[in-house]
């Protein structure tokens, strides 16, 4: 009997070590991927950059993208390191209660440098090199383009065609709430959440509506963000000062506008053409 007894206590105790092991495991799988950024001395001076309607404003650690003549109005902005990559393999078939994938990160590349800013035209890129943990460099490209009234396309691309994860953040400011449209529920608060977006095609998950696997929110700064990935998104929405968006693939376009009222925000996003987007096969 003592002996069937310490087998039993062993068993429990083993489980506990397993559940606290995963519990670890996932905590890692969820903690945001914010890269750290490394500047040339010559980029720690501030200037500014016109193009097209739009002006971005350069701090020496820190930008913000705003309608020339409006600096209030702000539509996009960053402060230190804003793109990070990896790779990684996300487990078919298996989600968990937040209705997220379970995706391994195998390798991540979280040092990004900013080298250089080239303006051509309504265009100007934002270039520079992400570092890995194993030492590898990937080169990357982040352009922004005057998109007329709308606001803004942002267009993410990197170097290394072997990268299928990219890291995007941005700068929430102070009291910036952030909403989703629900299928239910219609216009909800996301804020404080991970909101998982699925691929096209497949079905939605959680609280998103159909029209919502566009990726498409509003805030109440009355800007708007909408991606134009056709595969597997994540929204992270927990701290009140960033926002991070995950995307199962080495590149990303995107769509922020600016209006005035939410019913100006909604005509925008509905007067672009929809992108017909397929998934890009896993890797």
């Amino acid at each position: 009997m003592a002996f069937w007894r310490g087998m039993g206590f062993g068993a429990i105790v083993l489980l506990g070590v397993a559940i606290a092991a995963l519990r670890g495991i996932d905590a890692w799988r969820k903690e945001p991927v914010i890269a750290t950024l490394h500047l040339p001395p010559t980029f720690k001076v501030a200037r500014d950059f016109d193009f097209g309607r739009y002006r971005l404003s350069w701090s020496g650690r820190g930008l913000i993208v705003y309608p020339q003549g409006r600096p209030e109005k702000v539509l996009w902005a960053a402060e230190g390191g804003f793109l990070a990559a990896g790779m990684g393999r996300a487990v078919p078939g298996l989600l968990d209660s937040g209705r997220e994938l379970h995706d391994r990160r195998d390798r991540l590349c979280r040092e990004q440098s900013l080298e250089a800013f080239e303006r051509l035209g309504s265009r100007l890129s934002l270039k520079g090199q992400l570092r890995c943990v194993d030492g590898a460099l990937s080169s990357y490209v982040l352009t922004l383009e005057d998109d007329g009234e709308r606001g803004l396309v942002l267009v993410v691309t990197l170097g290394d065609s072997a990268l299928n994860r990219l890291y995007l953040s941005w700068r929430r400011e102070p009291g910036e709430r952030i909403f989703g449209f629900g299928e239910v529920s219609g216009v909800y608060d996301m804020s404080g959440r991970r909101l998982a977006v699925p691929a096209a095609g497949s079905r939605p998950v959680g609280e998103w509506s159909t029209s919502a696997t566009q990726a498409f929110f509003v805030t109440s700064r009355l800007r708007a963000f909408q991606s134009e990935s056709g595969v597997y998104q994540l929204f992270d929405l927990r701290d009140p000062q960033r926002v991070g968006l995950e995307v199962h693939e080495g590149r990303l376009k995107a769509r922020i506008y600016k209006g005035e009222s939410l019913e100006e925000l909604r005509a925008l996003q509905s007067s672009v053409p929809e992108v017909v987007s397929t998934p890009a096969p896993p890797k």
